[in-house]
């Protein structure tokens, strides 16, 4: 067995993965996908994406739902991503008010499931 990483113009080969419904929207610049092959097969794989990670979002409950406060609090965020140069960001949601938030912070948002788990090293 063989673990490597494989080069763009085979992503096509992820197909029948779990990466095979998204490889065609991943990053060729930046994103990488590491497999594992038993005689030229995949027989696991995995993707490895340079994002960023906005955690901890709060607002004062005293403060949530007033004028201008969310308006202000997302124009900042925006600011502050786009001066980071990120294409993308990952946020956790454990709330209706925070996963509103997350829907109205970018040109897209995708309501990620499963679990979410920080890996340490």
């Amino acid at each position: 067995m063989t673990t490597r990483i494989l080069p763009v113009e085979e992503w096509p080969r992820l197909e029948g993965t779990l990466l095979g419904e998204a490889w065609e929207s991943l990053n060729p610049e930046k994103d990488l996908v590491l497999v594992l092959e038993q005689d030229g097969e995949i027989v696991a794989c995995t993707s490895f994406l340079p994002r960023w990670h906005m955690e901890g979002t709060w607002v004062a409950p005293q403060h949530r739902k007033r004028s201008g406060v969310g308006r202000a609090f997302l124009r900042g965020m925006h600011q502050m991503a786009v001066s980071l140069g990120a294409e993308e960001l990952l946020m956790v949601s454990l709330d209706p008010e925070t996963s509103a938030l997350c829907r109205r912070l970018g040109k897209t948002s995708t309501c990620l499931h499963g679990e979410h788990y920080a890996i340490g090293l």
